[in-house]
């Protein structure tokens, strides 16, 4: 609907003081008009203020539509109504025009405001829809170019059927975990609460059968993407599968972190960190080929970014990448 477009832009453009400064001028307007036809309006004393109570609420708010009323209200009353130049009242018929007017332009008012904001929501659906196509898109390419990763990690390992047979049964597994995943993700209401929410109720489904104590410390990111919360969740999930296999199952570590945080520069930081025995320079290096290490690069570069790992206490996910 072109209409509701063009209303919304308009719209948005007149917030703060210009907004009363369009609603001055439309009541101006009005006035100027009421003047200009007295002599043939003058058994509908109130024709010329209606358009402009309705169009600034429309444009400006429910607030400068107030404004126009209550101005019109009182011009009417003023120089319009008898006594003229006064607000004298000569009767009850006063106060029934211009309560009466007054209570029929705040239930206009209502209508109008009701409709300003069926708009804006229209706009800031077809919106999210928009954007929710598009990251959908990218999402699939990902999903597609990770699939292939694991056919490709399977492929390396043919020559050993033994290790080959291993490496497909973890990846179908690994695919089906993060099919799961995915299910919840593409749920309307997945990210309702924010992604420390989601986070730790993934963690708590990945852990549920370990003397795990986990910690998720994520700051006040609402310009994050929908695309870019769906890479860090699946980061961090594989993260806490290759940590419940190798070092929670094994009674090596009983502590699971997830941090993300923001720097002056506007680069975002993410930490992921258990406090398992660690990994040496040689097992990092044999790290480097395994599947679950492929999957987690993975994301981290649809983060955008580099996933690197530090060698100290416990084992260290590491991945800085650009702000929204």
């Amino acid at each position: 609907m072109p209409w509701v477009h063009k209303i919304h832009t308009f719209s948005i453009k007149r917030k703060g003081p210009l907004s009363w400064t369009v609603a001055l001028g439309l009541f101006t307007t009005s006035v100027a008009l009421r003047v200009l036809f007295d002599p043939v309006l003058d058994g509908m004393k109130f024709l010329t203020f209606w358009p402009a109570i309705a169009v600034a609420t429309l444009i400006c708010g429910w607030r400068q539509g107030v404004f126009v009323l209550v101005l019109s209200a009182l011009t009417a009353w003023y120089f319009f109504i008898e006594p003229f130049h006064s607000f004298a009242v000569k009767d009850q018929t006063t106060v029934g025009t211009v309560g009466g007017f007054l209570l029929v332009g705040a239930f206009f008012i209502l209508l109008v405001a009701a409709l300003r904001e069926t708009i804006r929501r229209v706009e800031l659906a077809n919106a999210a829809k928009d954007v929710l196509f598009s990251e959908l898109q990218h999402r699939v390419a990902n999903n597609l170019q990770l699939v292939v990763s694991l056919l490709r990690h399977a492929q390396r390992n043919l020559r050993n059927p033994v290790v080959a047979a291993e490496t497909l049964v973890d990846a179908e597994e690994r695919i089906m975990a993060m099919s799961q995943l995915h299910r919840r993700l593409n749920d309307g209401t997945a990210f309702t609460y924010g992604l420390n929410t989601l986070l730790r109720e993934m963690l708590s489904n990945a852990f549920r059968e370990l003397p795990v104590t986990f910690q998720v410390d994520i700051g006040d990111m609402p310009d994050l993407s929908i695309d870019r919360m769906t890479a860090i969740t699946l980061l961090v999930n594989e993260a806490a599968l290759n940590a419940a296999k190798h070092v929670f199952s094994k009674g090596l570590g009983t502590r699971f972190d997830v941090a993300l945080s923001k720097d002056e520069s506007g680069h975002l930081h993410l930490l992921i960190k258990d406090d398992g025995p660690g990994m040496s320079a040689e097992v990092i290096d044999a790290q480097a080929r395994s599947l679950g290490m492929g999957i987690m690069e993975s994301f981290a570069k649809q983060l955008g970014g580099p996933l690197e790992i530090a060698q100290e206490a416990g084992t260290s996910l590491r991945v800085e990448f650009s702000g929204p």
